[in-house]
């Protein structure tokens, strides 16, 4: 699990219209040094091998086509980086 830290278009009157970006990290404390930070948004599931700035590695979840089943991914996973 991660946290989530979205990114939103605004339109000209200064109003969030649409998420175009996510950026992840390893916690609350981490995604706080975003500038797009605005609350705590959960824990959230990731689905590409992703790095938190801090240099922390997160799980992220992937579909095994052999199983036809999501499994979790591990940053000790020797896999970790392969997508599929």
């Amino acid at each position: 699990m991660s946290h989530r830290v979205e990114i939103y278009d605004v339109d000209d009157a200064g109003n969030e219209v649409d998420v175009i970006g996510a950026n992840y990290y390893c916690s609350d404390m981490c995604a706080k040094q975003d500038p797009d930070y605005s609350g705590w948004n959960g824990c959230n599931d990731v689905y590409s091998p992703v790095k938190c700035p801090c240099g922390e590695l997160l799980e992220w979840r992937r579909w095994n086509y052999l199983t036809n089943k999501e499994e979790r991914v591990s940053p000790e996973s020797p896999d970790y980086w392969e997508a599929d």
